[in-house]
């Protein structure tokens, strides 16, 4: 960085010694040219404040907003450089400005997670509408002045690194927590099974008492092996969400089969819970994909709404069209806890667990929505949530539809 802002006041003396202004409106070609070649997003900005120039990352990042700078810390540290020279250099936390990331969810299948709006309509269809919720940004910022009254700015996005980070710190957290109940359980049960062993006399009372214990430490072995036995079947699945999906005639799915496969699947567990599960496909539709892929993508978000919600309420998957007749947009919507808008940013990272855990919930690491975001990625498509706490949750899976439509059905029967 610091060569770049030392090679831009170069060119910018060598201009002015040519009799140019270098305050003026526009950098000469050599200057624009090093700036291009900067990985960082930069900004320009002449003596009244002004964006002189700007990459279009910077207004992205949030550092840029109507041709003026947005955020008063580098406004400070603009006037700052203006004044006695050098440089200076400081860490940025910005957010994406809703329109960039409405942008990202209509057009990216790298979205990790936008707020979808939603009305009701006086029938039976919910429509959704695309509202954002913004991600936070944190950046390397390095201002220097390269002339009398421009000043470069210099930002340099390690988002990527420090979710990595996060994303780590989760998944030591949380793993490790976990693996110490089954051995925790398992030293318990070894122990009690050596006391057991090693009883003398003809108490049948306490032999009673022990062989409890036994039974106690033993089901908690067992509670804990299936647990991760489920923790590695999620890790297999999200190692095999990762492979792109190729359409083929091989692999068209029908939509409404895929969504009545998972309501089957899941009904008992819905039931248990005294939860009413419903589902509905508005039209023939089909997919090109990974059925299984598909099915666990679907049977994670319906598994979540049920965890989530109250006894007594509804679950319902729907399945329509996009209004541009390009996708499958599948909902899955819950009148349950609802997600705060802080969870929402981070909900589909890898291994984060929101703060509204309950005891059916506690036990997870934070796999199931990752393997629903990679699913959608890898069909080439995007998943998206809307949640309020206390007013439930709708995720919507959108995956790309195939030419040939198979006849769609409606599962509004609970019995079906």
């Amino acid at each position: 960085m610091r060569r770049f802002v030392d090679r831009l006041r170069s060119l910018m003396g060598n201009r002015s010694k040519d009799g140019e202004h270098a305050d003026g409106e526009a950098l000469d070609g050599s200057a624009q040219a090093l700036l291009a070649l900067i990985p960082a997003a930069t900004v320009v900005v002449g003596g009244d404040d002004e964006v002189v120039r700007s990459s279009p990352d910077a207004y992205r990042l949030g550092i840029v907003s109507n041709d003026e700078i947005a955020d008063p810390k580098i406004v400070e540290a603009i006037a700052q450089v203006r004044r006695s020279g050098g440089r200076r250099s400081f860490s940025l936390t910005t957010r994406t400005p809703a329109e960039f990331a409405l942008d990202a969810a209509a057009e990216s299948s790298e979205s990790d997670g936008w707020d979808i709006g939603e009305t009701e309509d006086s029938g039976d269809a919910t429509r959704t509408q695309a509202q954002a919720v913004s991600r936070r940004n944190w950046l390397k910022v390095t201002l220097g002045r390269i002339s009398k009254s421009l000043v470069v700015v210099l930002v340099d996005d390690v988002s990527d690194s420090v979710r990595f980070i996060r994303t780590r710190d989760a998944f030591m957290t949380n793993v490790s927590e976990q693996m110490l109940k089954p051995v925790q359980a398992l030293e318990e049960l070894a122990a009690q099974l050596k006391i057991t062993s090693h009883l003398e006399g003809d108490d049948p009372d306490l032999l009673r008492s022990h062989l409890r214990s036994i039974s106690k430490d033993a089901s908690s072995v067992q509670r804990y092996s299936a647990y991760l036995g489920h923790v590695l079947k999620d890790l297999l699945l999200l190692i095999r969400a990762q492979e792109r999906i190729k359409p083929s005639r091989e692999n068209t799915l029908d939509v409404a089969e895929q969504i009545r496969t998972v309501v089957q699947d899941e009904r008992n567990g819905a039931d248990q819970a005294h939860v009413t599960l419903r589902w509905r496909c508005d039209q023939p539709m089909t997919i090109h994909g990974d059925g299984q892929q598909i099915r666990v993508a679907l049977a994670k978000l319906v598994e979540n709404a049920i965890a989530y919600s109250s006894p007594g309420c509804t679950v319902s998957l729907v399945a329509e069209a996009s209004g541009d007749g390009h996708y499958a947009k599948i909902r899955v919507v819950d009148h349950g806890r609802g997600i705060s808008k802080a969870d929402q940013d981070r909900i589909f990272e890898r291994f984060y667990r929101a703060d509204n855990q309950n005891e059916e919930t506690a036990v997870g690491i934070g796999l199931g929505l990752a393997i629903v975001k990679h699913v959608a990625l890898t069909h080439h498509g995007s998943v998206t949530v809307w949640s309020a706490p206390g007013e439930g949750s709708t995720f919507t899976l959108m995956l790309p539809l195939a030419q040939d439509p198979v006849a769609g059905q409606d599962g509004d029967n609970p019995n079906d």
